[in-house]
């Protein structure tokens, strides 16, 4: 006999509305929370990517284990959820309200976490701001370099 889900699909959509932010105080919430994760994705691709990799994998085999038959074990999860970085390949399905909001939260921002994985984290603004002046001293250069090119051609 399977259990009720952990998230029934009114709880899941209550959770929705919740986070599209009902209220003012929800948005402030929101807006601090979207800003907290890019922060966290942007300081380390590789550890942000991890931790939602195998967060995810915990969250989905809990959500899952005893309604999903393809999830019967936290390796199984596993694999699911680091294909949905990428191509979606396995030959698991979300079943449950709360299976199929990770996955598609793992579908939704997965790709952009694996392709900035190797990525190496953000440095200060002071540093970022070092090297664009450098960058722009080497474009200027280059154009100063074309500018001769094309008197000494004519």
């Amino acid at each position: 006999m399977e259990s009720p889900p952990l998230l029934d699909d009114d709880a899941a959509l209550g959770l929705l509305v919740s986070l599209a932010g009902a209220s003012t105080g929800a948005a402030a919430s929101y807006e601090s929370l979207k800003q907290g994760l890019r922060a966290a994705v942007a300081s380390d691709p590789f550890d942000a990517t991890v931790a939602t990799v195998l967060g995810g994998s915990f969250l989905f085999y809990v959500a899952e284990k005893g309604h999903n038959p393809k999830v019967e074990t936290f390796w199984d999860a596993l694999v699911f959820i680091s294909t949905c970085l990428s191509v979606g390949y396995a030959d698991i399905f979300a079943r449950t309200p709360a299976g199929k909001a990770i996955a598609s939260a793992i579908m939704t921002f997965g790709p952009a976490m694996s392709g900035a994985l190797l990525e190496a984290p953000a440095g200060d603004a002071a540093e970022n701001e070092g090297l664009l002046k450098v960058q722009h001293a080497i474009v200027d250069k280059l154009d100063a370099i074309l500018t001769e090119l094309k008197v000494a051609r004519t």
